[in-house]
Parts: structure tokens; sequence; C-alpha cells
């Protein structure tokens, strides 16, 4: 689900694969028209979904999630390509 402004995502725990569990998770939005920009929300290891706010309108974006293991190593997911809504009434 999107607007002109955020993205709620959700993602598969990998859990089940990680010896040490999941620490906590970040979600992320980083822009594509090469700017290193990147908005992101942490959340809770036993939580799968996140809305991404303060997203620019009308801009594309790649999202992903990821996970940091017990010992604090990451992993990430592959990244989705999205476009925010237009702005306005």
């Amino acid at each position: 689900r999107k607007t002109a402004r955020s993205v709620w995502i959700s993602w598969n725990s990998p859990a089940s694969l990680l010896y040490s569990g999941i620490r906590f998770y970040v979600a992320l939005a980083r822009k594509i028209n090469g700017s290193s920009e990147s908005t992101g929300e942490i959340v809770a290891g036993n939580v799968t979904a996140s809305e991404i706010t303060e997203l620019d309108e009308y801009t594309e974006y790649k999202v992903s999630a990821v996970a940091v293991d017990g010992n604090g190593m990451p992993f990430k997911s592959e990244e989705v390509l999205f476009l925010t809504d237009e702005g306005g009434e």
C-alpha cells in the first residue's frame, strides 16, 4: 500500500534460518535518482511489516528490509521498485 508520502511494506521472517534469531529489522526506502538518500524505520524483531513515511511525492524508490541477527549481522532482502503517488487533492 502506498500514498504520495509513504509506503507500507511487509516481509517474511528469516528467523528459522538464523541460529541467533532476529534482533530487529530496518525497513528502507532509497531514491533511485542517483541520490544516496535513504529513509527508514527500525522495528522489533517480532514485527514483519512497517510503514515508511516522509517520502517525496511522485518519486521512484527501491524498498527493502534488513534483518539484524542476535550477533549484529545484517541480512538484506531483495529490493523492490515502486513510485509514490502524485500529491494534491
